[in-house]
């Protein structure tokens, strides 16, 4: 949580201190930033968890460990791994709890049911993130965030926020499929 602390913090800082220059300076201006800059950081943590509510509330075999949807291709695989997802994963922090399902340790690896479980929360994980990095665009549909310089930062920050849990659990997925696979579960190939 601190490094996303870290980064939103900081993003802010830098979006505001922008905005605040672009509008002339002066103090009345630098109370018009922060109000876009931080009531746009509220709004899209806020939309990204209405999303999720919404996700979550889809039909599970939409997300099963099998699903087509979610299989990862040796491309990507190999991608995933020359971003070095392995190496920087640790830094980012796991809200499974929220779903009451923590992902950062597989537990039971001869239980078929908790693999199951574990792929199909991380379709949805999966399917959340995605929706989060693309749900800044709805930000200029509010007034106070029409400006580019305020709701572009926000997005590009909130969209690469949203790509690195995406990322981990996409590399996550092939080892788990074919744990899955040989513990008796059916995946398409």
């Amino acid at each position: 949580m601190l490094f996303y602390g870290i980064v939103i913090l900081g993003s802010d800082i830098l979006i505001l201190l922008l905005n605040w220059l672009l509008r002339g300076g002066g103090l009345p201006e630098l109370g018009k930033a922060a109000l876009a800059v931080f009531g746009g950081t509220v709004l899209v943590i806020a939309i990204d968890g209405l999303f999720a509510f919404l996700i979550r509330r889809l039909p599970e075999k939409w997300f099963a460990p099998g699903a087509r949807l979610f299989r990862v291709g040796k491309k990507e695989r190999d991608l995933l791994g020359k971003l070095g997802v392995k190496r920087w994963k640790h830094l980012v922090p796991e809200l499974g709890f929220l779903s009451g399902f923590p992902k950062d340790r597989i537990g039971g690896t001869r239980d078929g049911a908790h693999i199951a479980r574990f792929l199909l929360e991380s379709n949805y994980g999966v399917a959340i993130h995605l929706e989060n990095a693309l749900c800044g665009l709805f930000l200029p549909a509010f007034p106070f965030l029409r400006r580019f310089a305020v709701w572009f930062p926000i997005f590009f920050v909130n969209l690469f926020l949203s790509f690195l849990p995406a990322m981990i659990l996409r590399y996550n997925t092939p080892p788990l499929r074919r744990l899955y696979k040989r513990n008796g579960g059916k995946v398409d190939e």
